[in-house]
């Protein structure tokens, strides 16, 4: 939820301006926390975490690469724009310059270079709210 926003006000997923569903980014996050384990909330100390500790089976991580890189190509950009809004690095009103930028930046696979970023399943959360939009609970 947005502060100061009411539940009523939330944008829902057909109206979101995102080329990914919310239930897609609720399932990644899902997966990203059995992956990692509870990470806390801490936006500032990322650099603590050891990403080779995580909790989560190596096939099972595998598996959620796998389906990060199965997505389409404007899935994946707002997959990467999520995360750079959900960690500060950009506002929701530059989405058409976090887009462009995403795509100037792909180097690796897309679960790759997502997947190393330990508060993942945090950003993508956060990313959400910023948009209006909330992580579905099954």
């Amino acid at each position: 939820m947005i502060p100061g926003k009411p539940p009523q006000e939330q944008i829902d997923d057909d109206d979101s301006p995102l080329n990914i569903t919310v239930d897609t980014v609720s399932h990644i996050i899902e997966r990203v926390q059995e992956a990692y384990g509870d990470l806390p909330h801490d936006h500032e100390g990322d650099g603590d975490v050891d990403v080779t500790e995580r909790r989560g089976a190596e096939a099972d991580f595998n598996a959620l690469a796998e389906f990060i890189d199965d997505l389409n190509e404007d899935e994946r950009i707002d997959l990467v724009t999520l995360m750079w809004v959900g960690r500060g690095t950009f506002s929701v009103d530059e989405l058409p310059q976090i887009r462009a930028e995403a795509r100037r930046e792909a180097t690796h696979t897309t679960a790759e270079y997502l997947l190393s970023t330990p508060l993942l399943a945090i950003y993508l959360a956060d990313g959400l709210e910023a948009f209006g939009l909330a992580v579905e609970s099954d």
